[in-house]
C-alpha cells in the first residue's frame, strides 16, 4: 500500500549506506512540480539485488499478461468458430425444413390426385380399375384351374428353352476349345473361358492358336524330318515325355516345354533355326 505524505517540512536529511526497508521508495522534491521517472531509471538507482527482485516481478507480470492476452485471443477465435458453425447448422436446418415441407406437399398432392382419379373411375362410368387378383378370384373354379395350368406350362417351356440355350452355348464353347489345340490350356478351362468371352476375345484366341501352329508346329516337322540341333533334340525329348505323361498332343507338349524353358528355345533359335 502506498502512503503519500504532503506538506511535510523536513529540516534535516541523514544519509546511510542502505535503508532498513528494501521495498520502500522515497522521492523528495524541492518544488511542487514533479519530474517523471520511468521504471528503468528507478531500477538504475537501486542496488543490483533489489533491482533484480523488482525486474523479475515485472517480467513475471508481463509474461502473465501475455499469456492472458493469448488465452483471450484463442477464446475469441473459438467463439467465432462456434458462431460460424452454429450459423451454418441453422442454415442447413432451415434448408432441410424447406425441403421436408416441399416433399410433404408433393406427397399430399400426389395422394390427392390418386384419390381423385380413383373417385373418377368409380363414379364416372360405374366401373373400378382392373384388379388381376380380384378378377382371378371371381372366376369359376374350372377357369382358374385352366389358367393355372397354362401358366405352369409357359414357365416350364421357358425353363426348357433356357436350358437348351445354355447347352448349345456349352457345346459351342467345347467345340471351339477343341479346335484351338495349340494353346497350352486344358480344354475344360479353355471352354469355360470361351463360354463367357466376347467375340473379340475368341478371335484373339484363334489368332494365338494360328501363330503357335505356324511357328511351333513347323519346328515339330523339322525335328521329325531329322533336325540335328541339340537344343531342339532336348525340346523334342521333353515334349515326348510330357505328351505321354499328361496324355496331350505333341504340339501342346512342345508349347509347354518352350513356355517352361525359354533359354532352351532361345538356344535352339541361336543354333540356326528359322
Amino acid at each position: 500500500m502506498l502512503t503519500l505524505l504532503e506538506d511535510l517540512i523536513i529540516d534535516r536529511v541523514d544519509l546511510c549506506d542502505e535503508g532498513a526497508n528494501s521495498e520502500a521508495f522515497i522521492e523528495l522534491y524541492k518544488r511542487r512540480e514533479k519530474s517523471s521517472m520511468d521504471v528503468q531509471e528507478i531500477l538504475k538507482q537501486l542496488t543490483p539485488e533489489h533491482a533484480k527482485v523488482i525486474q523479475d516481478a515485472i517480467d513475471s507480470s508481463a509474461a502473465s499478461l501475455k499469456e492472458a492476452q493469448e488465452s483471450f485471443a484463442k477464446a475469441c477465435e473459438e467463439r467465432d468458430t462456434a458462431k460460424t458453425t452454429l450459423e451454418n447448422t441453422q442454415k442447413e436446418l432451415e434448408e432441410t425444413k424447406t425441403e421436408l415441407e416441399a416433399a410433404q406437399k408433393a406427397q399430399a398432392a400426389q395422394e390427392a390426385k390418386k384419390a381423385e382419379e380413383a373417385e373418377k373411375d368409380k363414379n364416372g362410368n360405374g366401373t373400378v380399375s382392373f384388379d388381376q387378383t380380384e378378377t382371378f378370384k371371381s372366376m369359376p373354379k374350372e377357369a382358374r384351374e385352366y389358367l393355372s395350368l397354362i401358366k405352369q406350362q409357359k414357365e416350364a417351356a421357358e425353363e426348357e428353352l433356357r436350358k437348351s440355350k445354355e447347352a448349345a452355348l456349352e457345346a459351342e464353347a467345347v467345340a471351339k476349345a477343341a479346335s484351338l489345340k495349340a494353346i497350352p490350356v486344358e480344354p475344360e478351362k479353355l471352354a469355360s473361358v470361351i463360354k463367357s468371352a466376347s467375340p473379340e476375345v475368341v478371335e484373339m484366341l484363334e489368332t494365338i492358336n494360328s501363330a503357335i501352329e505356324n511357328t511351333v508346329l513347323s519346328e515339330v516337322g523339322k525335328s521329325a524330318a531329322g533336325e540335328s540341333n541339340d537344343a531342339w533334340a532336348e525340346i523334342d525329348s521333353k515334349a515326348n515325355e510330357i505328351a505321354k505323361r499328361d496324355n496331350i498332343t505333341k504340339a501342346k507338349a512342345v508349347s509347354q516345354v518352350i513356355s517352361e524353358n525359354p533359354e532352351l528355345y532361345r538356344k535352339y533359335l541361336k543354333g540356326g533355326a528359322n
